[in-house]
């Protein structure tokens, strides 16, 4: 019931329309069939369909968040309180509690100017501010819709209720940490112990990424259980009986998980301790599955967004991994262990040498059975599948779990005089570094995490699926040929199902990225090869290379590009470049090769070149021919490079006309209506046309639209950007030719499929 519950959230989330997710809804308990168990259908079927419901009434409740509803500028002053050590220059998560338009109470980011006095986490305090409100590549996150600005000196001012006290009490152990850990092992610390990672080092975090430790450093059953494990270990030194025992360690975590904010996992692990503990107070037998379930159900029960959480996901997978698949692993790597080393099965029950090697095969079953349910999630959000995950892990994890509990003796001990705290806080500090220093050495070694793609990782998965079920893997004494047959059947129906979402010969593809306020288009030859066009924005906060260039091409199988276009020195094109440069292979870049002195513009230069990259110039005639497919430079000219009077960028901009068949796509960049009248008698009509400079009035003109008469159009622009892109005047131009207009900031990535006739194919993610 609680898989059904999910299913249905899951539907109505990814955008299933009701008649399809009704369907669905009616075929899902079929699928227990398979396995001839008389599983309930009808209460499976209200399970799919209350799912269904709540996934619903979350995304309507999303869309209220009034984060997302300020103005977008405004200036006052708020009541609230950073939730974590505040630092100069840098963007943090900040609590209002009062002083928002329209009462809004929630966390946003907030800014202290440099010079400031920075007040200690937990403090409510007064500030004079100014909201910003920003352009983000993904607007339904209400955290990131903007930003406030201190624009005066902060006070402290009283109040906050339990939740208040909470919170300053979390800022005190923040402060406490800092000074017995420096600011080297410091954010570590706040990590394992407080579930706080803003102050991580950007490079050991990608590190605990790649080497698939990263769990380690988020707060999550593992590190539920040891604070359980201690809590329970100092109770029972109180001579106290068992069960007061056990039920003061499920308190005490409780305090623990609700102190350091509620994170997902960490709730998952206490409500599951929680029931299991229930079981044995009652006296009834502890059954991990169903508590595992019950767990999952409540939780989304309370938020059905939770589900999309990938700190949620990973929690019940690697629980999942523990509950269902421990055993037989841990006795498979028992037996093979034997059979490598030819050591006969124990004899007796206290022979110390088989009982270490036990001890250690089930160890090693353990940490497999966790982590390997969580594989194909980490690959499927990160597209990344760590080759070193599992022995990083077994050797990390006691680190990690001697040193949990090391921190919370130096934090007690340093209420204390005589230096005692400090002096343990060293030795964990030694713990931590050496922890530190093993993961990023084991990241950096060559093949240390492969990159994946989503289609590759579907077709894994279920062409695996398809061989367990042909080959016979499941029992014949308990499905029947002819079931595993239709299970075959099943299997390949749904990946025919799938083939949709692969990229597919035959067709040409243009994918708009959603990248905010700037651009970048990735081209798909019918072959499989790509070239992109510019790389989107960079800033201090963001940079759209990093986090939604290089990410998009991978998920779509990219290994390689046979170009990199430039269209213009400007940052909203060319900021994500070096980002790009270093995480795919680049053949060569083309931009109009004319001096820019600006830093940006070097910074790219000096990533190819560090790359090896070839560079060309982009220049009027230039053209590429490959699968039939023609990529036409139709502007700049020589003599308008040449031209000293021109100033602006956007006058040099690369214009592309992607011909093929008879279908043609038009590229602009920034380019202005000058231009345009200049290339305007070589251009056919058009299937896609990149609306120019965002939609600004300057591009796009309506001797353009009418020419080219392009069957659909797509603006690349960023969700209330202060430009007021795209403009009135572009819009209503685009409405009098009556063309199908997508833009990124409404419908996210847009993706379009052409054929040669010059039939094109839509779809955005939203």
């Amino acid at each position: 019931m609680a898989l059904g519950h999910a299913a249905g959230i899951a539907l109505t989330l990814s955008g299933v329309s009701l008649p399809r997710t009704l369907l669905l809804a009616v075929l899902a308990p079929t699928l227990f069939l398979l396995f001839r168990r008389p599983w309930p259908h009808g209460a499976l079927l209200v399970s799919v369909l209350a799912g269904c419901l709540a996934g619903s009434a979350s995304e309507r409740s999303e869309s209220r968040d009034c984060r997302l509803h300020l103005p977008e500028v405004w200036e006052g002053e708020v009541v609230g309180r950073f939730l974590t050590r505040p630092i100069e220059s840098s963007s943090l998560p900040f609590r209002i509690e009062g002083g928002a338009p329209n009462g809004c109470e929630a966390v946003v980011r907030a800014l202290l100017p440099p010079g400031s006095h920075l007040p200690r986490a937990g403090t409510r305090i007064r500030m004079p501010v100014r909201w910003e409100g920003r352009d983000y590549p993904r607007p339904g996150l209400g955290e990131w819709s903007g930003r406030l600005r201190a624009t005066g000196d902060w006070s402290v001012v009283g109040g906050g209720g339990v939740i208040g006290g909470a919170l300053a009490l979390r800022g005190g152990i923040q402060h406490r940490i800092a000074q017995l850990w420096g600011e080297d092992s410091a954010p570590m610390v706040e990590a394992i112990v407080l579930a706080r990672r803003e102050h991580l080092d950007p490079e050991v975090r990608e590190a605990f990424a790649l080497s698939g430790t990263a769990h380690l450093l988020a707060i999550s059953g593992f590190h539920v259980g040891v604070v359980a494990g201690l809590l329970l270990g100092l109770l029972r030194l109180g001579r106290l009986g068992p069960r007061r025992c056990e039920a003061g360690a499920v308190a005490g975590c409780w305090l623990y998980v609700l102190g350091i904010g509620a994170p997902d996992a960490a709730v998952r692990a206490a409500l599951l301790l929680t029931l299991l503990v229930g079981a044995r107070l009652r006296g009834q037998p502890v059954v991990a599955a169903g508590a595992l379930g019950t767990a999952f159900l409540l939780l989304l029960c309370i938020d059905p967004g939770w589900l999309s959480s990938i700190g949620f996901q990973l929690s019940f997978a690697g629980t999942a991994g523990l509950v269902f698949i421990r055993k037989p692993l841990s006795g498979a790597v028992d037996r093979a262990w034997r059979r490598i080393t030819r050591m006969p099965p124990p004899r007796r029950r206290d022979d110390l040498g088989s009982r270490l090697v036990k001890g250690g095969t089930d160890g090693l079953g353990v940490g497999i059975a966790a982590t390997l349910p969580t594989l194909p999630l980490l690959a499927w959000h990160f597209d990344r599948f760590s080759l070193l995950g599992i022995p990083l892990t077994l050797a990390v994890a006691p680190i990690v779990a001697t040193a949990i509990p090391g921190v919370g003796a130096s934090l007690l001990l340093s209420l204390l005089p005589g230096g005692l705290g400090g002096f343990l806080a060293g030795g964990t500090d030694v713990l931590l570094g050496g922890t530190r220093r093993l993961v990023v050495g084991s990241a950096s070694l060559p093949g240390a995490s492969l990159w994946v793609s989503r289609q590759e990782l579907v077709v894994g998965m279920f062409a695996g699926l398809a061989t367990h079920v042909l080959l016979g893997r499941i029992r014949p004494g308990r499905i029947r040929a002819p079931v595993r047959r239709t299970g075959a059947s099943g299997v390949a129906a749904t990946l025919l199902l799938l083939l949709p979402l692969f990229p597919r010969g035959g067709a040409l593809e243009v994918h708009v990225v959603d990248v905010g306020q700037g651009d970048a288009v990735a081209l798909r030859y019918p072959s499989g090869s790509w070239i992109l066009i510019d790389t989107g924005p960079r800033s201090p906060w963001f940079d759209a290379g990093e986090r939604r260039v290089v990410p998009y091409l991978r998920r779509h199988g990219v290994r390689t590009l046979e170009a990199v276009v430039l269209t213009h020195p400007h940052l909203d094109h060319i900021g994500g470049a070096p980002a790009v440069f270093s995480a795919l292979g680049v053949r060569g870049v083309l931009d109009p090769s004319r001096a820019q002195g600006s830093r940006p513009y070097l910074e790219v230069m000096e990533a190819a070149s560090e790359a090896g990259i070839w560079w060309w110039q982009g220049i009027e005639g230039r053209s590429f021919d490959r699968d039939g497919v023609r990529v036409e430079i139709l502007h700049p000219d020589s003599a308008t490079l040449a031209d000293p009077v021109l100033t602006d960028p956007n006058d040099l901009s690369i214009v592309l006309l992607v011909q093929w068949g008879d279908a043609a796509v038009l590229l602009t960049g920034d380019a202005p209506v000058e231009v345009e009248r200049r290339i305007l008698d070589r251009l056919p009509r058009l299937a896609v046309l990149k609306v120019g400079h965002h939609g600004s009035r300057t591009s796009t003109s309506m001797e353009l639209l009418e020419r080219t008469d392009p069957r659909m159009a797509v603006i690349p622009v960023g969700d209330g950007n202060q430009f007021g892109h795209p403009h009135p005047l572009v819009s209503d131009r685009l409405a009098r030719v009556e063309v199908p207009v997508y833009r990124s900031d409404r419908d996210g990535d847009v993706r379009f499929r052409i054929r040669r006739d010059g039939s094109v194919e839509a779809r955005s993610a939203r």
